[in-house]
């Protein structure tokens, strides 16, 4: 499940896909704080997230069964306790099935910083229609001429592909 990979924020994922979820802000805050809350692995109930979001206890409730009407949440036992899990909301997302947690981490420390979400979607495409050895050759190149960028790695990409035709 790309969603539970060391190297996507799940919390940035869902912001930045606002428009394609269409959840309301109530839904939107409950989401956000039982990521952040499993994050924390602190004990979930709707009191507690009531007390930390400001709602209600009765919105807290109607919007969780709403989250798990739209099949974003399930509420289930694990280890004897209630556990809140949003997969649900991940599950037509982006796939990251190509990045390697190498390459990554070579485009991160050649960055000098993380990479967005729309970065990590980019590379993932990189990796989906080109090798692993090319986009790291593109890489290199970028680094060559001191344009470490995502649009001038494409530009080499793309130049690279025409050639081939």
């Amino acid at each position: 499940m790309w969603w539970n990979k060391a190297y996507v924020s799940r919390r940035d994922w869902v912001l930045e896909n606002l428009g394609v979820l269409k959840l309301s802000a109530h839904e939107i805050v409950i989401v956000l704080m039982i990521d952040y809350l499993n994050g924390l692995k602190v004990a979930i109930t709707l009191e507690e997230l009531a007390a930390r979001t400001g709602f209600a206890v009765d919105v807290v409730d109607e919007t969780i069964q709403s989250l798990v009407g739209r099949g974003f949440l399930s509420v289930r036992m694990e280890s004897g306790s209630i556990a809140f899990v949003i997969d649900g909301l991940f599950q037509d997302g982006t796939l990251y099935e190509f990045v390697d947690k190498g390459v990554f981490e070579i485009f991160e420390t050649e960055f000098g910083r993380l990479l967005s979400q729309s970065e990590l979607e980019t590379l993932n495409l990189w990796l989906s229609k080109y090798t692993q050895e090319e986009v790291l050759d593109a890489l290199g190149n970028a680094i060559i001429y001191k344009k470490v960028s995502m649009q001038y790695i494409n530009a080499i990409l793309h130049n690279m592909e025409q050639e081939r035709k």
